[in-house]
């Protein structure tokens, strides 16, 4: 948004022009673009009625009619094309879901158990950079570290499987 803001005001030192740019004319561009992208049905319903309430909008703003066709034109495009450059972020790239996103890429697919376990990591290990839990945030107070947790808990591991068969060596295989 910052950016859109900052490029419109080198296009225009007009306060009127850049007000309705931004809140007429801008969302009727991005949301007709997002209804012309998207295949689902669903969402292709919502950003065309989204499109159309912000058409009425546009049409209803009073700077509509008091800017000639030649500008109402170069402002749309002006619009398309920063509107082409929008990056929506979604879950897969940030929070729980993103972290699970990534780690479920790596290890092609989680059991229930390490599901479970990459959920508890996230929300009583990650730190922000101010060094808060996701449970901390939730629940306002502290928790123990959880890997002194862990510790703690448990006393000795298992030890390793043993094979089925006792290793053979061979030596004119080495």
């Amino acid at each position: 948004w910052q950016w859109a803001t900052q490029a419109l005001a080198a296009e225009t030192a007009q306060s009127e022009t850049q007000n309705w740019v931004l809140t007429a004319i801008l969302p009727w561009v991005y949301w007709t673009q997002q209804a012309d992208k998207t295949r689902q049905p669903e969402l292709k319903r919502q950003y065309k009625t989204a499109a159309s309430v912000a058409f009425e909008a546009l049409v209803a703003h009073p700077y509509t009619d008091q800017i000639d066709d030649l500008q109402q034109t170069r402002w749309r495009h002006w619009c398309r094309w920063m509107c082409a450059k929008y990056q929506r972020t979604s879950s897969a790239v940030e929070g729980r879901n993103g972290y699970l996103s990534q780690r479920h890429h790596v290890t092609r697919g989680f059991s229930q158990q390490s599901l479970k376990t990459l959920t508890t990591i996230h929300n009583f290990d990650l730190r922000r950079a101010d060094g808060s839990t996701a449970a901390q945030r939730l629940f306002g107070h502290q928790f123990p570290d959880l890997f002194e947790w862990v510790l703690s808990h448990h006393t000795e591991l298992p030890l390793p499987r043993k094979a089925a068969k006792a290793h053979q060596p061979k030596p004119l295989h080495a």
